[in-house]
């Protein structure tokens, strides 16, 4: 008796308000379709500037890093170099050089620039100490030096602690070498435009070179995020993510 009642009464509001229940459902279904097959597909990620390392480029001697890091004193201030793991290449006489120190005290550094058989320095000078904590330059053309092509050299930034005891310096070190683009083991075009040169430069194998062009489009263009992103990318293929992430949380030049 009770199952007719709802029987009844189902059709009765059936009849009262009436409704394409079905009909509904097969559109919802069908736009739920549509924007799952409108969505665009996830391009596989891919890295904003390819640095391609030379073959031939032996591992650089010492270390990139120096001060706090893991298992050091970590009251001293870190001092990092944008120097690969490797002997980094340049096309240039007189190339710009890239440190990086997250402090801004008033602190002392050297700067040494040294051939791989050579008796003496080329440079062994003083750096201002930084007026902020941030990426650091070194202009080879402020010392009037200039790197021999084929030459392999050795540079290195030091925090003096102690004037009269070198050796509690701390000090990180990277490696250069000058060749000619006739010598590079990848093709380098010889048209190329400021803001393809990091790009072009990495992908032939030429560290500073490509760092020292992302430099320059950051001065032009200091909100320019995707050749900061460049710059990140290059650092972390290089052996330096740790750095490249610090430089990042500062949000600095």
């Amino acid at each position: 008796m009770m199952r007719r009642f709802m029987i009844i009464v189902g059709a009765a509001m059936g009849l009262i308000f009436p409704f394409p229940w079905g009909s509904v459902a097969a559109e919802g279904q069908g736009k739920a379709t549509q924007t799952s097959a409108s969505q665009p597909k996830s391009d596989p990620i891919t890295k904003p500037i390819l640095y391609v390392p030379p073959r031939k480029g032996a591992p650089a001697a010492g270390l990139r890093r120096g001060g706090g890091t893991r298992g050091t004193n970590k009251s001293l201030p870190m001092i990092s170099l944008l120097a690969p793991d490797h002997v980094g290449f340049t096309l240039q006489e007189q190339p710009v050089l890239f440190w990086f120190t997250p402090t801004n005290h008033n602190l002392s550094y050297e700067f040494t620039l040294i051939a791989d058989n050579a008796d003496a320095p080329l440079i062994d000078a003083k750096l201002a100490s930084p007026p902020r904590g941030g990426v650091q330059q070194i202009r080879l053309a402020d010392y009037k030096a200039k790197l021999v092509s084929g030459e392999r050299y050795q540079w290195s930034v030091a925090l003096v602690m102690d004037p009269e005891e070198p050796s509690a310096n701390v000090v990180a070190k990277g490696a250069i070498e000058r060749v000619n683009r006739d010598k590079l083991e990848q093709p380098l075009s010889t048209d190329i435009t400021q803001a393809d040169a990091p790009k072009r430069y990495a992908e032939a194998g030429i560290w500073y070179d490509a760092l020292m062009a992302i430099s320059d489009l950051m001065q032009s263009n200091p909100a320019d995020m995707e050749v900061r992103r460049q710059r990140t990318s290059l650092l972390e293929q290089g052996g330096l993510a740790e750095v490249a992430s610090s430089i990042q949380n500062m949000r600095t030049p």
